[in-house]
């Protein structure tokens, strides 16, 4: 076999082997893409390590774990709400939160490029680049319906109505109501969406909006019932029976509300008439008053004299008596007590005894026009048995009376609006003064504490039955106007139980309100009397000289409130001081 042969044999016999191998090699990269095709396609709905959702951190987890946390960020972490301070938790489902996760998905898939370029994908993951950060936000939704009626409910549990203002008879104080709360429905919606879209647990804490109005203070009509309360229940009396009757009127002099029981029924005026006679006589004098008018002035108001008030009425009358009775119920008209009226002069004794013939002559005054007003009418449906009408008055009638004093005094009306030519500010004044002159020491003075100023006029016919007191009161809370007339039909007979039953009565009432006016600073105990069936006795200057008409207590008191020794001590006996009364008991 020649040379050539056996290579032409050799090269037919030589094994393929690059073929083999590029065949092998196809088959390998065949199989390695089909491999990393599948991986890819298996793998390309998995978002990665760099998953952000609804500002939660998800990646490197599968969607059910995804799922799982943001439903323990948003579903299951509750809103705390705080109303008032007190925290309350609402879980989001109450509200009809819920997530939409399918939607939150497809948006990561959408930043995760899985349907822009399959094969640009799978390329970046055949050379292992780097998935993208991902950040989709929050996407879910509220139930309005639920929401809405969820709030609705929250405002009925726990916002809290003002309520009543009350008075408590043990102690007879006052309370106002309680705060007024009401829940910003529109703003806590607001709100509570805003933290339900929210991961971070400090976001998800609400203060909720609330608008608070103060308690309100007790009203004249608390005031009102309050004392029906107390007369009837604690008293065991009846304000509008057949055998007793409680008249009243109070006025807040800072605004003018008011408050009447029984206010317009027609009661024996006694010695409380004697306001009006000053507002006469100072309508009449023009000049300053003299020494012996001053005197007067003092006796018939500070001891409560009836022949100093006589005087004081025959002197505007230029010294008749029918003149001056005729002036003194134009007076009463005029200045608001439409249904006040003084027939004669007030009772001084048997008329056979008296040096002045005819002193008790009556005139009968042209009905005043006033009265016919309707708020003005009188009151008939109870009966205090007037011995006569020859000195009658209403609680409304003589609170009218002082607030025209007051005005004229304080504010430049009043008694100078009706009287513009015949009475000045200052004789206003001097009537305050000189009714803050009554040192009584019973009935409207023992419902107020010590220091706080008063002026009053006390009247009281034990032989009728009556008893009563009207003055302002000038208190912390505020100035006002006390009147107040008991009638007792059953203890005519029996002084004694007047005063205890009646007087202090007046005495409790005064302190009750006293107590709606200052409520921050309530007298918790009606003040005791020095004497238990009387009232203080009487302190005078001796001589209308040592009166003064701007500071009544000069030359009566000292500081302690004791009389000085060169004052006369129950005028007229001008007898030794002796401790109000207590060192004779």
């Amino acid at each position: 076999m020649t040379l050539s042969e056996l290579r032409s044999q050799q090269k037919r016999r030589r094994v393929p082997i690059v073929e083999i191998f590029s065949g092998v090699l196809l088959i390998i990269a065949a199989i390695t893409f089909g491999t990393n095709l599948v991986a890819y396609s298996d793998s390309s709905n998995e978002l990665g390590t760099d998953v952000t959702i609804g500002g939660v951190q998800v990646g490197g987890l599968d969607a059910g774990a995804r799922l799982a946390r943001l439903e323990a960020v948003y579903v299951d972490q509750p809103i705390v709400m705080r109303y008032e301070g007190s925290p309350i938790l609402l879980n989001p489902s109450e509200v009809g939160f819920q997530l939409d996760t399918e939607a939150m998905q497809a948006a990561a898939e959408r930043q995760n490029g899985v349907e822009d370029n399959f094969w640009t994908g799978f390329w970046n993951y055949l050379w292992d680049r780097p998935q993208p950060a991902i950040d989709v936000p929050l996407m879910a939704s509220v139930s309005d319906v639920e929401l809405n009626q969820y709030i609705q409910d929250l405002s009925i549990r726990y916002d809290r109505d003002a309520g009543n203002a009350g008075f408590d008879m043990t102690t007879g104080t006052f309370q106002n109501s309680d705060a007024y709360t009401r829940l910003d429905q529109a703003q806590t919606a607001a709100l509570i969406r805003q933290a339900l879209y929210e991961a971070d647990p400090a976001k998800r804490v609400i203060n909720l909006p609330i608008t608070t109005t103060p308690g309100q203070a007790a009203t004249m009509d608390t005031l009102r019932q309050a004392i029906i309360d107390y007369i009837e229940k604690s008293r065991g009396m009846f304000y509008n029976g057949q055998n007793t009757v409680v008249s009243m009127y109070v006025m807040n002099l800072n605004t003018g509300e008011e408050m009447g029981i029984l206010p317009n029924a027609r009661v024996l005026a006694s010695s409380t008439i004697k306001i009006g006679t000053l507002i006469n006589f100072f309508r009449y004098q023009i000049t300053a008053p003299t020494d012996d008018l001053k005197f007067l002035l003092g006796a018939a108001v500070i001891c409560s004299d009836n022949g100093a008030a006589n005087d004081l009425t025959i002197y505007t009358g230029e010294q008749a008596i029918r003149p001056g009775l005729q002036k003194l119920n134009d007076t009463f008209c005029k200045a608001g007590a439409v249904n006040t009226n003084l027939l004669s002069l007030i009772d001084i004794g048997p008329q056979e005894i008296l040096p002045i013939p005819d002193y008790y002559t009556q005139v009968y005054p042209t009905p005043c026009p006033g009265a016919s007003v309707a708020s003005a009418q009188i009151d008939t449906s109870v009966n205090t048995q007037l011995p006569s009408n020859q000195n009658v008055t209403t609680a409304a009638d003589m609170g009218t009376m002082l607030m025209m004093i007051y005005d004229c005094a304080y504010h430049n009306s009043g008694l100078l609006s009706v009287f513009p030519d015949e009475i000045t500010q200052t004789e206003c004044k001097e009537i305050i003064e000189l009714l803050k002159g009554t040192h009584f020491r019973r009935l409207l003075e023992l419902g107020v504490p010590e220091g706080v100023t008063i002026a009053h006029k006390v009247g009281y016919v034990p032989d009728a039955g009556v008893v009563g007191d009207v003055g302002i009161v000038f208190s912390n809370g505020a100035p006002y106007i006390f009147v107040m007339y008991v009638w007792d039909g059953v203890n005519i007979d029996n002084a004694g139980v007047q005063v205890t039953q009646d007087w202090t009565l007046i005495e409790d009432v005064s302190r009750l309100v006293y107590n709606y006016f200052n409520p921050s600073e309530p007298l918790l105990q009606t003040r005791q009397p020095d004497l238990v069936y009387q009232g203080a006795a009487c302190v005078m200057p001796y001589s209308g000289a040592e009166i003064n008409l701007e500071d009544i207590n000069q030359n009566r008191f000292d500081i302690n409130g004791d009389p000085l020794p060169s004052a006369c001590y129950f005028w007229p006996s001008c007898i030794p001081f002796d401790n109000w009364g207590h060192d004779s008991q």
